[in-house]
């Protein structure tokens, strides 16, 4: 089968269950050819929404997983993209679809804020009742199928991309396998385990607990509300299970302070889920450090906890030398015997990763970012930054940022 005879029978599936339909555009993103109805095309669909912008940044970055485009009332579209060799060849596109219950006029106050016609919001208007509302385990189902159409590859749901055309990463119409949750508390147990070990298996467990459960069971009208609701549950057991496995207290809580505080200021589903990947993976990274570096003194880490709570502060070497007692030149060769770095370098590493989950995380300038981690000026600031990271904050910013 090729590519076309591919999509068509896996669209042909969908449509047993849900009413999606197939767009295919080319290298450049011009429609080609649809089996949506013709009151429902629009030859600027992708623009108008302002998917051509996150299209282009996707292919530009040399992603070719599948992606999932998110606009701020919850209507979402999968898209594909078909490669010859190392050159993009077309896309295709299927959708739309909701995840959640959100009423009619939630979403046309949302409409008057795109670029749209007033005769095309008046047809997207009228055809928004006939959108199917999906859970969002199958819809990322759907997204490793759609790829594998189109390029005959195995993938799993956490390699499916999330970008929105609100800001810029799924809410939950809750779809249990049975009304008994069977099988859900193992594989959060599985979870909890992998993040207490600090270990890279935590997105297959985390990939299982999406299968079966999809968080929360509520029917709300606001779907993006059920989304932080279910990522501030997941927050608070990664916490848990982060301190469980050895991550300072101090530290944990400092972490759930501000991811707390980001998923409250994500405008689409899509910035939710994009930021409950990065605190998962950030969780687990820091409890891998924590049990690599268990040969270290009560002294040293006690000031490696401290730096981590008291990041946006200026730290000083002397400041921490004095808290242990020790002279400076002692403190100091201590501290890289023990940790492999200097104190003003690890200080610095801290300040540029808190800086990162900062420009990816919120809407603060940069120049409003250092001065909330204290950096001597704006100059040093990107000095440091480059050094850690290779780019400058607003390069960073621009590849992985909500703003």
């Amino acid at each position: 089968m090729n590519i076309g005879e591919r999509l068509s029978f896996f669209t042909g599936l969908i449509r047993c269950n849900y009413n999606l339909f197939l767009w295919n555009y080319d290298k450049d993103f011009r429609l080609l050819s649809t089996n949506c109805p013709k009151e429902l095309i629009s030859g600027d669909m992708i623009t108008a929404l302002g998917f051509l912008t996150l299209l282009h940044a996707h292919v530009e970055q040399g992603n070719r997983n599948p992606l999932v485009l998110d606009t701020e009332f919850g209507l979402l579209w999968i898209a594909a993209f078909e490669y010859q060799d190392v050159s993009l060849r077309g896309m295709h596109l299927i959708g739309p679809a909701f995840t959640g219950k959100n009423t009619q006029l939630l979403i046309r106050k949302k409409l008057d804020s795109y670029n749209i016609s007033v005769k095309l919001r008046s047809i997207i208007s009228r055809q928004l009742e006939e959108v199917p509302i999906i859970p969002s385990t199958t819809l990322l189902q759907y997204a490793v199928m759609l790829h594998y159409s189109v390029t005959g590859a195995y993938i799993t749901t956490d390699s499916v991309c999330f970008s929105s055309s609100g800001s810029q990463e799924n809410t939950d119409d809750i779809s249990l396998i049975s009304g008994e949750h069977r099988g859900i508390y193992l594989a959060e147990q599985n979870l909890l385990s992998a993040i207490r070990e600090g270990s890279p298996d935590y997105k297959k467990a985390l990939d299982k607990c999406i299968s079966l459960s999809n968080g929360i069971h509520t029917d709300s009208s606001d779907n993006l509300r059920e989304n932080k609701n279910n990522a501030l549950v997941l927050l608070t057991l990664c916490s848990r299970a982060s301190m469980e496995g050895g991550l300072h207290s101090s530290v944990a809580y400092a972490l759930y302070d501000l991811y707390a505080m980001q998923i409250e200021e994500c405008r689409t589903t899509a910035d939710a889920t994009n930021l409950t990947r990065r605190l998962l993976a950030d969780y687990v990274e820091r409890v891998r450090q924590t049990r690599e570096h268990a040969g270290i003194s009560i002294q040293i880490q006690s000031i490696l906890d401290y730096i981590a709570v008291h990041i946006k502060e200026n730290l000083s070497l002397s400041e921490l030398a004095e808290r242990l007692g020790y002279t400076e030149y002692y403190f100091s060769h201590k501290f890289k015997q023990e940790t492999g770095c200097s104190v003003n370098a690890y200080i610095r590493q801290k300040k540029v990763e808190t800086a990162k989950l900062l420009l990816s995380g919120s809407h603060m300038s940069i120049q409003q970012i250092s001065d909330e981690l204290s950096f001597s000026s704006r100059s040093y600031f990107y000095s440091c930054f480059e050094r850690e990271t290779g780019m400058s904050p607003s390069a960073y910013r621009e590849t992985y940022g909500k703003v």
